[in-house]
């Protein structure tokens, strides 16, 4: 292409030789190709980013939500309703069995998020370690329902137990009886 500059009153042509010119500025060549797909790279890349950051603002706004409703519940209510809001919580909440010891919370994050939003999840820990089970608790009661269709999935070679997560009863006790010898 010609460039054209004036001095003392003169139009010159002068035609800028390849060696020159300044890469990207031929007009469609490698250079321009590669910068197009690397600001088409950037551009999907960002749209990425700011979907999964309207994701995360609208999990955080039900958490908050949840937060604020957990709260009110644990200060304004009696024993009866304490009891009420441990079984609203238990019913959105599955039991994940045959959690293999070294599965982070994470990791079934990863697996359960498509069920809902995840408030809790809940790896219970032993003496010596993971107990080989875990708790997911929802926001929405309906996310149990999707959670049991994840019933034989396997995570690191393990097949889960997915089940609704039951409610402990006061009073009621589990395993052995209380005195040893007796």
């Amino acid at each position: 292409a010609p460039f054209f500059f004036y001095k003392t009153g003169q139009r010159l042509s002068h035609k800028l030789k390849e060696e020159n010119q300044p890469s990207g500025i031929d007009g469609g060549g490698e250079e321009v190709d590669r910068r197009d797909r690397d600001i088409q790279a950037a551009e999907a890349a960002l749209h990425n980013m700011e979907a999964q950051y309207a994701s995360m603002r609208m999990k955080k706004e039900r958490l908050e939500v949840e937060s604020q409703n957990t709260l009110a519940e644990i200060n304004d209510g009696d024993e009866e309703s304490l009891v009420r809001f441990t079984e609203s919580i238990d019913s959105r909440s599955v039991y994940v069995g045959n959690v293999d010891y070294g599965v982070q919370p994470s990791m079934l994050e990863t697996l359960f998020s498509s069920c809902g939003t995840i408030t809790r999840i809940t790896i219970p820990q032993g003496v010596k370690g993971p107990k080989g089970f875990a708790y997911v608790e929802f926001v929405e009661e309906g996310a149990v329902e999707q959670a049991m269709q994840l019933n034989n999935t396997s995570i690191n070679g393990r097949a889960l137990n997915v089940l609704p997560k039951r409610t402990n009863k006061p009073g009621v006790r589990r395993g052995r009886k209380a005195g040893r010898f007796s």
